[in-house]
């Protein structure tokens, strides 16, 4: 009879590291994952629209720099949790003297929204009109958060789907820069 209530312990236990296992297994990773595109090695669909504060942005002029191309929509819970890593990136690149520009393009929403979502998070880089969503569809993207990494060459190096970190823009850019 003293040996049954430890069992019971040790089956409830072992239901609840199970339990986490499966959690652990099934929850959504938050880096993006890379994703195999037609784009990939070739020059990148070129740019020219008004960003939300109505100046400019001709993707050509940033030629001999990196360029983080980040798709994103106010209303995207994956890009709220993407955008502080984003403000990251862009600081500490800007901070460290990586050659590297960050333009987002507002995918599918209002202006307003986008702007508000922007302020939001602290974004100093353009903010994108993409009216009719023809850069969207130049690029292939079709949910944000999507972001593209356009070589200093101009041609398309990484195509990532999902929430993006930080750490791993700076680790796609390295390896770019060894290959």
């Amino acid at each position: 009879m003293k040996g049954h209530p430890i069992r019971i312990v040790a089956v409830v236990m072992a239901f609840l590291v199970c339990g986490f296992a499966v959690l652990a297994a099934t929850r959504p990773n938050f880096e993006a994952s890379a994703e195999v595109s037609p784009l990939l090695g070739k020059a990148a669909p070129q740019i020219t629209t008004t960003s939300l504060d109505g100046s400019t942005f001709h993707l050509g002029d940033h030629l001999g720099r990196y360029v983080v191309l980040n798709f994103f929509a106010s209303w995207c819970g994956p890009c709220k949790e993407e955008g502080p890593n984003l403000v990251e990136f862009a600081y500490g690149a800007q901070r460290d003297g990586v050659a590297v520009d960050v333009a987002s393009v507002v995918f599918n929403d209002a202006d307003a929204e986008a702007l508000a979502f922007v302020k939001t998070i602290g974004q100093r880089w353009p903010a994108l009109k993409d009216h009719g969503g023809q850069i969207a569809a130049n690029y292939g993207v079709t949910s944000p958060p999507t972001t593209v990494l356009i070589s200093p060459t101009g041609k398309v190096a990484s195509v990532l789907v999902g929430p993006t970190t930080a750490n791993q823009l700076r680790l796609l850019i390295a390896k770019d820069e060894h290959q």
